[in-house]
């Protein structure tokens, strides 16, 4: 009998980027479990999966969820909607008791119930204003709750890969350390940039409200440059970290990112397939964003999209607001 793929738990996985890693990872042969507050709506997603209910709660009971898994992304992120840095709102306690202390419990909670890998979800913002290129060689300086509570969790799982385990006081900021595999577990942190792609609800997609925007000539949009890769991309990096050798993994960081991309450029492209001429956002300052150098991700293997994924997506965004509005548009 031939042994089955292995179980990957992925938390927030109904969530705009958990939802297109496990898309990756179920088109990759992995069998998935969502893990969320709330059951997806049936029909929601067209991969394979199970579902596992989970609270962002130190004190929750992360059983259920971890039940006969091999591996765990840990995607799940508690915030004001929309909102990623000053996701806090007005609750800055209650940010870093779900997002902080309640990850830190659950990744412990992951490898006394035996699991292999653990990837973190974490974010450039652990790099703060610092002055790019950026690499994973330096020292990060969050300035923002956000990257202060991801860049404690990647240090606390930093330490969850050395011997012995140990115990996490529910406001302690562990120091990162050098860590070797243990126990057979081995956790890494990816820090993500912008992440785009079709999602569901297809109104939580980034660029959807541009392109609406441009079809019912309403468009406002001020310039902006930012650095993104597409959630398929980001699912290729988890899938390469789950498959990689464990000393490849354990209390490691890899930077993901692809594209420079502008509201200018944005605009633009959308404007062109959907047929609507019209104004452009004034061109951004390129030179306020540090880049962040993937050396160490392409080293394994990790190949982005590039431009054509960026295109393809334009094309797929605008099928869908052209098919909305009744429009007819040069492609399926």
């Amino acid at each position: 009998m031939s042994e089955k793929p292995p179980r990957v738990l992925v938390t927030g996985g109904t969530g705009y980027v958990g939802q297109l890693i496990a898309r990756h990872l179920a088109g990759r042969g992995f069998r998935v479990r969502l893990a969320s507050r709330q059951r997806p709506p049936e029909g929601w997603f067209s991969f394979p999966f199970e579902w596992a209910p989970l609270e962002l709660d130190p004190q929750a009971d992360f059983a259920t969820a971890l039940a006969d898994v091999d591996h765990v992304v840990h995607a799940a992120f508690q915030h004001v909607a929309g909102r990623y840095r000053g996701g806090e709102g007005d609750d800055v306690e209650g940010f870093y008791r779900a997002n902080r202390d309640a990850s830190l419990r659950f990744l412990t909670a992951a490898k006394t119930a035996g699991v292999k890998r653990a990837i973190f979800l974490s974010s450039r913002a652990v790099y703060g204003s610092l002055e790019g290129p950026l690499d994973e060689t330096m020292v990060p300086e969050p300035d923002t709750h956000y990257g202060h509570v991801k860049f404690a969790v990647e240090a606390g799982l930093c330490k969850l890969c050395l011997a012995p385990p140990e115990a996490f006081a529910p406001l302690a900021v562990p120091s990162v350390t050098p860590a070797t595999p243990t126990m057979g577990f081995a956790g890494a942190s990816l820090r993500v940039t912008g992440v785009y792609g079709l999602v569901e609800p297809l109104e939580r997609t980034k660029w959807m409200s541009i392109a609406r925007q441009i079809l019912d000539g309403t468009l406002e949009i001020a310039p902006r440059v930012a650095t993104e890769v597409h959630g398929e991309d980001v699912g290729q990096a988890v899938a390469l970290l789950l498959e990689a050798p464990a000393e490849m993994a354990a209390g490691q960081v890899y930077n993901c990112s692809d594209l420079l991309l502008s509201n200018r450029e944005i605009v633009a492209a959308l404007r062109k397939v959907l047929v609507r001429p019209g104004s452009l956002p004034e061109r951004g300052d390129e030179r306020s964003v540090a880049i962040m150098r993937c050396n160490r991700l392409r080293r394994l293997g990790w190949q982005p999209g590039g431009r054509a994924r960026f295109a393809g997506t334009i094309d797929a965004l605008a099928g869908v607001c052209g098919a909305e509005a009744n429009e007819p548009t040069p492609f399926p």
